[in-house]
């Protein structure tokens, strides 16, 4: 028998996956409030219009027409980005389904914690095309259908630090938090050799040669960020010894966070 399929249209061909293995809440005939063809008079529509409305009105020379054609490709992009997101997580959702034991896809419909997640997460989508953002939006909202997730305060907050670090602050406070495991993971970097004493900046310079390639002002701007957002603690430039330079900086709030964006598939 042939299996229904959900299709999306993309400049590529359609999209397929089959109904049988997309969870309800995914499902495009289902989504209710979240469709991924959402109505015309829809609040995301609404925001959408409104934002290029005001691009169009700081440009008096654009004429109707490009108005009019310049708000249907934005909208349709929208739309396309969300598409492939909510299909990309049914199918991350269905690979927990068959992992972990118990677990009920469909009654995520009935999950606040879960709901609450992917609305965030999506919201989040619709301003990014970074990869690698999106995969840490995907990666915490599994974990907050899983049990033994944070509370809802603690992942809004979780959230928000996903929504305002960039990949490179991602990367950054990964390699504060294990610097060996970093270079066991990236074996294409020899491992810096310390003298006897030392500082994390030059730890940094070889584990992130593209960051430290902006120099040491740009280094310190992404450590300040970690810094102020309670993620690491201490200084780059403080001088230790070569085996106290391996040690991670982050706090235990960074632990938690880097948990929570982990694919727990």
């Amino acid at each position: 028998m042939v299996s229904q399929v959900v299709a999306t249209e993309s400049p590529a061909g359609p999209a397929t996956c089959p109904v049988d293995s997309v969870p309800r809440l995914f499902r495009l005939d289902m989504l209710g409030a979240m469709e991924t063809n959402p109505p015309a008079h829809s609040k995301g529509r609404e925001l959408t219009q409104t934002a290029v409305e005001a691009i169009v009105n700081l440009v008096p020379a654009v004429g109707s027409t490009i108005a009019v054609l310049l708000m249907e490709g934005l909208n349709h992009k929208l739309n396309q980005r969300r598409e492939q997101w909510l299909i990309e997580l049914a199918e991350a959702v269905e690979e927990l389904n068959q992992r972990f034991d118990g677990f009920d896809p469909d009654a995520l419909v009935e999950n606040d914690a879960f709901v609450d997640a992917v609305v965030t997460a999506t919201q989040t989508v619709y301003r990014t095309s970074q990869q690698e953002k999106i995969e840490l939006l995907r990666n915490a909202v599994l974990n907050s259908a899983i049990p033994g997730a944070p509370d809802l305060d603690l992942q809004q907050l979780y959230f928000d630090l996903i929504d305002r670090l960039t990949p490179t602050h991602m990367r950054l406070l990964t390699l504060l938090n294990d610097p060996p495991g970093w270079f066991d993971r990236h074996s294409e970097l020899s491992r810096p050799q310390f003298s006897l004493s030392s500082n994390r900046t030059q730890l940094i310079s070889v584990a992130l040669p593209d960051l430290a390639a902006q120099g040491q002002a740009v280094i310190e701007r992404f450590f300040a960020a970690l810094a102020d957002g309670g993620l690491v603690s201490g200084s780059l430039h403080g001088m230790m010894t070569a085996s106290g330079a391996w040690q991670p900086m982050t706090t235990d709030h960074a632990a938690a966070f880097l948990a929570f964006v982990r694919d727990p598939r």
